[in-house]
């Protein structure tokens, strides 16, 4: 059998009659007879057709981040000033761009995701989502190349390599994936995702830089990625209508100040690492878009955290001659996050984050 392997038959799901999930017609005998009707991705509707035995799951997934768009939405309300969800149109050309990278229950756990051509895992088995062939397949021009260590000139994240943490699902749980039942507008709002403090708090004091700048509440405190991320990928004009990114991709380690509203999801830190996102003032024009009035409500380097994670970086390595924090980031503009790293057109969105005050002083 080409799709359906007999350890699927053996298993709960394979136990299950097809057309309960598929649907068809089950006394045809001819193949397109049979197929009428058929529902080729029965978890596109899971409150349907995976609630019967998944009912928590089904009804929190809905408000996951790899089923809806919300916070792709709030970003677009926010610099246009309205929101598309209401206009067939707009909505129209936005599920057919942008809105088609999510995925459902079975993309995760039966099969590639549609929007990387699909194709089963094992023979239709269900199981938990594949590193290779399902996260990196659509998470794989930045995340997963960061992770593995696919970009020249850098490493691999230190956690690919820790015994059962080569996997995604190690920090990104089901909890994460299936949601809490809260819809967000941001992703970094939700309070499931990871933090490095979750596996690393029993480390906060044990040198001084995590003594200054972790357990201190009397100096600035930064996220765990500005001292130990590599650089990473960002990336300069995306346009719809299948121009996609008609600017470049580069490499570059960005500090920020954190002014990203994350209190609630406890991402105080004082400074993180930002990474510049596509967006520009056409970005939408092909959808007759011609500009976004209110361009500058949102930052264009946005808050990140990149999975090239090393114990020693280039801005904390003071095993060198004459390194130290302070002449390896302190007193190095190299790193923040400046107005002359913006374009003109985007230096008002990022006035609240950049560091020039401290380079100043």
């Amino acid at each position: 059998m080409v799709y359906v392997s007999e350890s699927f038959l053996n298993s709960s799901h394979g136990k299950i009659e097809c057309v309960a999930c598929h649907q068809g017609d089950p006394d045809a005998s001819d193949k397109a007879d049979a197929h009428k009707n058929i529902i080729a991705l029965p978890s596109d509707n899971a409150s349907v057709f995976c609630a019967g035995c998944h009912s928590d799951i089904s009804a929190r997934s809905a408000s996951s981040l790899h089923s809806n768009t919300n916070g792709y939405f709030k970003r677009i309300e926010n610099r246009l000033g309205y929101s598309i969800e209401t206009n067939a149109q707009l909505m129209g050309k936005f599920n057919a761009e942008c809105g088609k990278c999510h995925a459902s229950c079975g993309q995760c756990h039966v099969s590639r995701p549609v929007s990387v051509n699909g194709g089963f895992l094992k023979g239709h088995l269900f199981g938990e989502p594949e590193r290779d062939n399902n996260c990196t397949a659509c998470h794989g021009s930045r995340v997963g190349a960061e992770y593995l260590g696919q970009n020249e000139g850098y490493a691999a994240d230190a956690h690919r390599y820790k015994p059962g943490g080569s996997h995604c699902t190690f920090c990104h749980d089901g909890n994460e994936m299936h949601s809490s039942g809260q819809l967000f507008d941001y992703r970094y709002s939700d309070t499931d995702m990871p933090r490095c403090e979750d596996c690393h708090d029993d480390v906060k004091s044990t040198n001084e830089y995590h003594q200054t700048h972790w357990a201190s509440e009397s100096t600035p405190s930064l996220s765990c990625h500005v001292c130990h991320s590599q650089p990473y990928k960002s990336c300069n004009g995306c346009h719809t209508g299948g121009a996609g990114i008609t600017g470049n991709s580069y490499f570059k380690f960005k500090i920020a100040k954190n002014n990203f509203n994350l209190e609630t999801a406890n991402r105080t830190y004082d400074y993180v690492t930002v990474r510049h996102i596509p967006i520009v003032p056409d970005t939408y024009a092909s959808w007759g878009i011609a500009d976004l009035p209110n361009f500058s409500s949102e930052p264009t380097w946005k808050y990140t955290t990149p999975h090239n994670i090393q114990r020693w970086t280039e801005q904390t390595d003071t095993r060198t001659s004459g390194g130290s924090c302070s002449s390896k980031c302190h007193k190095s503009g190299t790193y923040y996050l400046t107005t002359s790293d913006l374009e003109d057109f985007e230096k008002d969105a990022n006035k609240n984050i950049v560091l020039d005050e401290e380079i100043n002083h």
